[in-house]
């Protein structure tokens, strides 16, 4: 899940669209083990992957950033009752 939230916030916080060696090297995965994460993302509809050029990069979704804003509530609740998750 950390992962999954990691990459999120990782391209939310550039503007919103990363390319994926960017992705990579915030989320400190190499280029094979940050592919699965991406091709769920985009499979859950959190991220769309979009060509610009020779260029390919992967947009934070509406959904996407509702699930950012719904995770930071359970975080906040489970570390009030002192369960942290992440």
């Amino acid at each position: 899940m950390q992962i999954y939230l990691g990459i999120l916030r990782s391209i939310k916080d550039a503007g919103g669209k990363l390319k994926k060696t960017h992705i990579v090297y915030k989320s400190n995965l190499t280029n094979t083990r940050v592919q699965p994460y991406l091709n769920d993302l985009l499979a859950k509809g959190f991220l769309t992957e979009e060509n610009e050029g020779s260029h390919i990069f992967f947009t934070i979704t509406d959904k996407g950033i509702d699930f950012l804003i719904e995770a930071r509530k359970l975080k906040d609740i489970s570390e009030a009752f002192g369960l942290p998750m992440y």
